[in-house]
């Protein structure tokens, strides 16, 4: 029984580890006019224990992005240090050039939202945040696909979509 067991928990692993390769491999590098930001860091803070938010990383790293790691027991004392809105909030917040990035952002968004010239509030605009944690999004690979929103938000509470991913 206990090989039988194991037998299971080993075929368990590779088929988990190929269906990983399989859908970074299947991800787009994204390449366009905008620039990757190989020049400006961006720092992600998360738990250490949280694997989305790791593979959310890779996704920016493979996209153009230099990315530090800060892993904390407290990602909530980040969120409310750059007044994220409570209604924003995901797993891990990342920072870069003065903006706010939560949850998981598609690297093409972050791009275009770094590049903008047009901000939804204005100066008030604090960053971009996937709220929760959709399914299909970067970093929550799971098969499974969640239509969502890419929302501006500002220290007030004004939050507005700047982009909608349906399933």
């Amino acid at each position: 029984m206990k090989t039988q067991t194991t037998l299971g928990l080993v075929a368990f692993l590779i088929t988990t580890t190929a269906i990983s390769f399989r859908l970074q491999a299947a991800e787009p590098v994204l390449e366009h006019a905008i620039p990757a930001h190989t020049d400006r860091a961006m720092t992600v803070y998360k738990s250490a224990s949280c694997g989305c938010c790791g593979d959310w990383v890779e996704h920016l790293e493979r996209n153009g992005f230099d990315v530090k790691v800060e892993n904390t027991n407290n990602v909530n004392e980040i969120k409310i240090r750059h007044q994220l809105p409570r209604e924003m909030a995901s797993c891990h917040t990342a920072l870069i050039d003065g903006a706010v990035i939560e949850g998981h952002v598609p690297a093409d968004d972050i791009k275009a939202y770094l590049a903008s010239t047009s901000l939804p509030f204005g100066e008030k605009t604090l960053g971009i945040a996937v709220p929760g944690m959709p399914q299909g999004a970067p970093g929550m690979d799971t098969g499974r696909y969640d239509s969502y929103d890419v929302m501006a938000f500002a220290a007030d509470g004004r939050t507005e979509s700047v982009k909608r991913y349906e399933y």
